[in-house]
């Protein structure tokens, strides 16, 4: 197997398994194993092994020594809890980051929010702007020279992605997610560190209770 091969195959396995989690099929607190895995989706033991372990970092499961593993509960507790770590070490990663960022990433960055603001009402896929949005923020944490940082933050990426992908924005979710984007920038523009953490930390918190709210529909 080609080492191409060798990632397409986990990756696939990864994403069948999270789409089993998310849809309820594999209910929360249940023990999967390699084995099942490999019989149900007729693949080999390896790219199930590794699809376990990239799972466990993005937190839908946790690995059990020679049991398998078992599905994590995704309740809206679980959520919040990642979102409250997320939103302290999103404003640590902004304050460091806007020091580093140049005239060419700030305009940068005003693209990729002009490009979230014409989506707006086009029935634009969920996953678009996850994938735009993400984009936006990794543009700016990327300069934080902080990768302990970075480790910390991209841990639940996965997770979170996938939960909008599930249940979407609502529309005044979007509203405030372009306008606070362009706070940020404004805040780094004008080498205003409090008013950019102050802006970041409000983002989080809109982006907590739009998914919670989602999830409880």
């Amino acid at each position: 197997m080609t080492n191409s091969s060798k990632v397409t195959a986990y990756t696939q396995v990864k994403e069948w398994i999270k789409e089993s989690i998310l849809s309820g099929e594999i209910p929360a607190g249940s023990r999967i194993t390699i084995a099942e895995i490999v019989q149900k989706y007729g693949v080999s033991q390896m790219p199930v092994r590794e699809a376990f372990q990239i799972l466990q970092g993005e937190g839908f499961i946790e690995l059990l020594p020679h049991k398998g593993a078992r599905v994590l509960s995704l309740t809206p507790q679980y959520v919040a809890n990642i979102y409250e770590i997320r939103g302290v070490v999103e404003g640590l990663l902004a304050r460091q980051s806007m020091p580093n960022l140049t005239l060419s990433g700030l305009n940068r960055l005003k693209e990729l929010n002009r490009q979230m603001k014409s989506m707006i009402g086009e029935g634009v896929l969920p996953e678009e702007l996850v994938k735009l949005d993400r984009q936006f923020h990794l543009e700016i944490y990327e300069n934080s020279n902080n990768p302990e940082g970075m480790q910390i933050y991209e841990k639940y990426v996965g997770l979170i992605g996938s939960l909008r992908k599930k249940h979407g924005y609502g529309s005044e979710r979007l509203a405030d997610m372009i306008s606070q984007h362009g706070q940020m920038i404004d805040a780094m523009q004008n080498q205003d560190a409090e008013a950019l953490v102050q802006v970041v930390h409000a983002h989080s918190e809109g982006a907590k209770m739009d998914l919670l709210n989602a999830m409880e529909r």
